[in-house]
């Protein structure tokens, strides 16, 4: 076949795209002298390849030939769309990877010779991980399998076993290893041994303070690894038997050869095969067997392990000058304690945050002494001075671990004041992780307390200090299924005004588009419907005039009610647009949003309908804050015009305030529609801990919310991908996707007017 015949069918099969010839030459010059049949397969998939990358498609055709020679011809469809799938995953390159390497990665996963990747069992692999834990762990790949705590890292492949069916059981097995050290304390382990933990943010954890003092760090980190993984291995033999079962004919017969033939290369051994075979036995002296044997009971802890690796490395150490480490076995992995160290200190530090925030709230709370009393500010001020000078949080019974299940009350002064649910949770929490409550958590809340008292004795932070009438509002937590009561404080601000010419360049730009929108919405001031069954009319009411027929018929007095009466109602709607000003918005995002806003209300000075425009943004519970652009009743003019011009981004999008706050604003407005529409760039998200989950939940509950109040909101979303948590936030049909910021000031008008018809 002829390149001239060849670069035809190409042309044809792109049309009505013209690429660059030379470039269809260079890729097809491999198929000239191929076989019709074979070149019919390959040119056939050029339809598919070409719409979605004209770079991957020559890459394609360069490749194809090279593929078909180890690829039966019937599964080249199947190459091309996972070549596509890596293309739209990882880009180009990947693709172009995964093509060169068409052996390796397509045609032996075919033959079921080849392993199973990480992202492939990912899914899978994820419920049953936080099944195991009782909590929210997630999973990411790594060379080797570790734990931080938080995060179970896996191999990136495993090709031990053949078939998928083998190696994701290994992939189980893994991560159920990594639970059990989780599980059983690994990391923690409590005793004389170990140097006290302050609960300050360190350096080093005090695990890995005791194996860094003995004379072979290394050595005595690999004994205890392998230790760990014994008592790990008997209490998922406990816990998992059949894993453990269906498992054990995949594991490898012998262990990884340690780096060393001496005592302490042979020891390791043992202790590895003991690890597979889970047999204590085949470690000698005997006296060790009974050891490891203890070690294995259900009542055994980590401090066993580490008084056995004491006194094995006591033993080994003088033996062990050219120690080398052990090869870890697949499946227990490494010790990371840097990592695990790393992910205690930043879920200390958000637990610190959150106790003493809520503690603050708890204080504030409290009536004070003065409370009641008229005396000059000054003099006021001085008097109260700092609040609550001396609190404590009192855990009856000492305030060990083992017994945070006794009484806890908090004491200001000499008076016990009764834990809300919030504080007594947190601060089980705190005992939880540090053993005790660390006394700088009470200090710390204390004096946040005092220092919003002496900003304007209110809850709200010194941030806010200048701010008008602050609200509280309830926020939703899923974890526990309820509320936190009066959680998060909203003030509503005057947006600072600022003179530019953005208002004066948007109607230039939009003047022919805002003429159009004026005469289409005028054209909505009036809503017509037909009243039917009426004595007189437009029109006969047919329905209405069979069954008086009927009726008469049968004896009975007929109606006189027998015409249709075309009216015209006045519309009466309400309507608040809220408008994202998180930091977020920075850019196009904002410009195209107050863009939209000046076009839909010179749009609705036309149609009559009461709008108002609010802001929102804020930093944590205790700063969030709605801004003031047009109230319902204020007409609109240059000043809220300006104050249009004037939205710039703010700070963070905690977004289920806000519409409480409209709620709460829409229960003063009597009209036959009241709609919220919201604008924003993506989803809800704070400073703090509000994020993920939590966050998507308490904005759908405020939603749910705003529907019970007879409220009917609506989302304009601006992002570059449609996510799956927006119809869950919003409800089927409730929100629209907007992946071109440039389309919002022409589609929002038209969104509108769809909602109020």
């Amino acid at each position: 076949m002829t390149l001239d015949i060849l670069k035809e069918r190409f042309f044809s099969l792109v049309a009505p795209d013209l690429p660059n010839d030379w470039e269809v030459e260079e890729a097809l010059e491999g198929l000239v002298e191929e076989d019709p049949v074979l070149v019919d397969a390959v040119l056939g998939q050029v339809p598919a390849i070409w719409p979605v990358s004209n770079s991957l498609c020559y890459n394609y055709l360069g490749q194809a030939v090279h593929a078909l020679s180890c690829l039966p011809p019937g599964e080249l469809g199947a190459w091309v769309n996972e070549t596509l799938d890596r293309y739209e995953k990882g880009g180009l390159q990947a693709a172009q990877r995964f093509m060169v390497n068409v052996e390796q990665e397509f045609v032996c996963r075919l033959r079921g010779i080849a392993g199973l990747r990480f992202d492939e069992v990912r899914g899978r692999l994820l419920p049953y991980v936080r099944g195991l834990a009782g909590r929210d762990l997630d999973l990411a790949p790594a060379p080797s399998a570790c734990t931080d705590g938080e995060t179970i890292f896996l191999p990136r492949e495993i090709s031990l076993a053949r078939g998928g069916t083998g190696n994701f059981l290994l992939y189980k097995l893994t991560a159920s290893f990594q639970w059990a050290f989780l599980a059983l304390g690994s990391f923690t382990p409590a005793g004389s041994l170990l140097p006290e933990d302050s609960g300050e943010e360190g350096t080093e954890l005090p695990l890995a303070q005791y194996l860094r003092s003995l004379a072979h760090p290394e050595l005595a980190a690999d004994l205890y690894l392998q230790l760990e993984t014994i008592r790990a291995r008997a209490f998922l033999a406990r816990e998992l038997p059949g894993l453990m079962r269906e498992a054990a004919p995949l594991l490898p017969s012998s262990p990884v050869r340690p780096g060393t033939g001496d005592r302490a290369g042979r020891l390791l051994a043992d202790l590895q095969r003991c690890c597979l075979q889970g047999d204590v036995d085949v470690v000698s002296p005997a006296a060790w067997s009974r050891r490891l044997r203890r070690l294995m009971a259900p009542d055994a802890t980590a401090a066993h392990s580490l008084g056995l690796c004491r006194d094995l490395h006591t033993l080994l150490h003088r033996d062990a000058g050219d120690y080398r480490p052990a090869v870890p076995l697949f499946f227990q992995g490494t010790f990371r304690l840097d990592l695990v160290l790393a992910a205690r200190n930043r879920r200390r530090q958000a637990l610190e945050e959150r106790f003493v925030d809520t503690l603050a709230t708890v204080l504030l709370n409290l009536p004070r002494e003065d409370s009641g009393k008229e005396e000059e500010p000054a003099r006021k001020q001085e008097a109260a001075g700092p609040p609550h000078p001396d609190v404590a949080l009192v855990l009856e019974g000492g305030g060990r671990p083992e017994e945070v299940e006794q009484t806890m009350f908090l004491r200001v002064g000499n008076e016990q004041v009764a834990m809300d649910e919030e504080l007594e949770q947190l601060a089980r929490e705190v005992v939880d992780e540090f053993g005790f409550l660390p006394p700088r958590f009470i200090s710390s809340a204390a004096g946040r307390a005092g220092r919003a008292v002496a900003a304007g004795e209110t809850a709200v932070p010194p941030e806010a200090a200048e701010a008008q009438a602050p609200v509280t509002y309830d926020e939703w937590d899923h974890r526990r299924n309820g509320f936190r009561k009066n959680w998060c404080i909203m003030t509503e601000k005057e947006i600072p005004v600022t003179r530019s010419t953005f208002i004066a360049a948007t109607l230039a730009r939009y003047r022919g588009q805002i003429v159009r929108l004026r005469n289409q919405f005028e054209m909505m001031r009036t809503t017509e419907r037909f009243l039917r069954r009426q004595r007189d009319g437009d029109d006969i009411d047919f329905d209405a005039l069979v069954e008086s027929l009927a009726d008469s018929r049968a004896g009975l007095p007929p109606s006189d009610r027998l015409f249709v009466r075309l009216a015209r109602d006045e519309r009466d709607i309400a309507v608040l647009f809220l408008v994202d000003m998180s930091n977020s918005t920075q850019g196009w995002v904002g410009t195209a949003i107050k863009e939209a806003l000046v076009l839909i209300c010179e749009a609705m000075e036309k149609v009559g309908d009461r709008y108002g425009i609010y802001g929102f943004s804020g930093m944590r519970r205790l700063r969030c804050e709605t801004f003031h652009i047009k109230h319902l009743e204020e007409p609109y003019g240059e000043t809220v015009r300006q104050r249009i011009g004037s939205i710039a981004p703010q700070e963070y999008t905690r977004m289920a305030p806000a519409i409480r706050h409209m709620t709460a604003r829409f229960a003063e407005v009597d009209a036959r529609i009241r709609l919220l529409i919201i604008l924003s760039d993506g989803k809800p998200e704070d400073y703090d801990d509000y994020k993920g989950e939590y966050a998507i939940e308490d904005t759908r509950h405020a939603l749910l919310e705003a529907r019970s109040a007879g409220i009917h909101p609506f989302c304009i979303t601006i992002d570059h991908h449609a996510h799956e948590y927006m119809a869950h936030m919003y409800g089927a049909a409730n929100s629209i996707f907007l992946d071109d910021v440039r389309k919002l000031p022409a589609r929002m008008p038209e969104i509108y007017r769809v909602l109020t018809s």
